[in-house]
């Protein structure tokens, strides 16, 4: 879909200097480059200031060819690479989306948001980067391992000017890895507490359990956090390690544990068909996501594995030839995670009828023990269902809400 419009948006404007970035580009420079020919520039890495130095040297005709972190072919058809762009320091003086040049009440219309929709969620990130090297994840490749939190008091200015000038009424937390210091997160609750904001606030991306003991999941629901996603990725201790998934089963479960007790709305993600997996790992997922059901979670996402360019097993599997060259095909492959009929081509050791039915199983398993065992969540489904109207609590129920909005908008 982006070639595609950047291919109109060259017949349309063809003096225009075309520049694309983000993991993908980050991950693929050259193949980007060489696959759509109407891109001038990739800037590979965190790129603001690299843009930033493009855009200067195009206007005051200065060089382009070796500012750090912009990769292009040159006149004789080579690929040029500057390497990745150097990471920003004070990132508290970077300046704020310009959502004014936006259509933001678009996207609340159609209830738009990584989480639960809340009517007019809007996006923030409070942090850069990712300090962990999962073998499946392209943050190494993308920001290297170096994390970057912004000040307590920046982020909260932020809020306040979203909630102020767009009627937010939820706050959904983009990071790769949102809580990593308890103290930033207490500082920041009760930096919520002393503005007396009320507002709700999501992470919906997926968080990890170190610093999410009982007083911290307690001071983030009394600061209205209301929706929480933990990400262990598997319920197998060999594959945690295999993956260099560096979290403790037990911790994570404990963790998730005293979050439904608090209050929170918990969304556990998992990963099946990992390339050295074999059927016991796969049912050892599958059994802790039934955990997780018991235990009082709301939501569960079990994705089957798909290597994301710029990551370790990418790199892996490129070498050993089980993704013998990227095509479109390659990339249609990649969304199947979300798909529960879609088969896997990266798990040898598992027919991928067998990791197609462990993931429609995994899901009913967990969504039947979730919604039996507790009627109340049953009723809120019938009510979301006769009513159209009726706010969604967890992503299940999102979805089913979303369903409906489309059956309508259709009718």
């Amino acid at each position: 879909m982006h070639r595609e419009l950047i291919v109109e948006i060259r017949k349309n404007f063809p003096d225009a200097v075309i520049v694309v970035g983000g993991e993908h580009v980050t991950s693929l420079p050259e193949y980007v480059l060489k696959d759509c020919p109407a891109i001038d520039f990739a800037i590979c890495g965190e790129g603001d200031l690299t843009f930033l130095n493009l855009v200067h040297n195009i206007h005051h005709d200065e060089p382009t060819n070796e500012i750090p972190g912009c990769s292009y072919i040159d006149d004789a058809g080579n690929f040029v690479s500057n390497e990745l762009s150097p990471r920003i320091g004070p990132i508290d003086e970077l300046p704020r989306p310009a959502w004014h040049l936006y259509p933001v009440k678009n996207y609340f219309s159609d209830h738009w948001t990584m989480g639960v929709s809340k009517g007019r969620n809007m996006p923030i990130l409070a942090t850069r980067g990712c300090p962990y090297q999962c073998t499946f994840c392209s943050n190494p490749g993308m920001w290297t391992t170096r994390y970057k939190m912004r000040s307590v008091i920046d982020v909260v200015d932020e809020i306040e000017f979203l909630i102020n000038e767009y009627d937010a009424n939820s706050i959904d937390f983009f990071d790769l890895t949102a809580i990593v210091k308890k103290k930033w997160t207490l500082d920041f609750c009760a930096e919520i507490k002393k503005r007396g904001l009320k507002f709700i606030w999501q992470l919906p991306s997926g968080t990890r359990s170190e610093a999410l003991d009982e007083e911290t999941l307690t001071a983030i629901y009394e600061a209205g956090c209301e929706y929480l996603v933990y990400a262990p990725e598997s319920g197998s201790k060999e594959t945690l390690v295999a993956i260099k998934k560096k979290v403790n089963l037990d911790s994570i479960t404990e963790s998730i544990r005293i979050a439904v007790k608090a209050g929170h709305i918990v969304k556990v993600n998992l990963i099946i068909g990992f390339p050295h997996e074999r059927l016991k790992h796969v049912m050892q997922t599958l059994m802790y996501a039934v955990r997780m059901a018991i235990g009082g979670a709301h939501d569960c996402n079990i994705a089957k594995f798909s290597p994301y360019p710029g990551s370790q097993l990418y790199a892996e599997l490129r070498s050993e030839g089980v993704i013998p060259e990227i095509t479109d095909d390659y990339f249609r492959d990649l969304v199947s995670q979300f798909d529960l009929t879609a088969k896997s081509r990266f798990c040898p050791r598992v027919p991928s009828i067998i990791l197609m039915l462990s993931t429609v199983m995994g899901h009913g398993l967990f969504y039947s023990i979730a919604y039996l065992g507790r009627p109340s969540r049953i009723w809120r489904v019938i009510k979301l269902v006769v009513k159209g109207n009726f706010a969604p609590q967890n992503l299940f129920e999102q979805r089913i809400f979303d369903l409906l909005m489309r059956y309508k908008l259709v009718k």
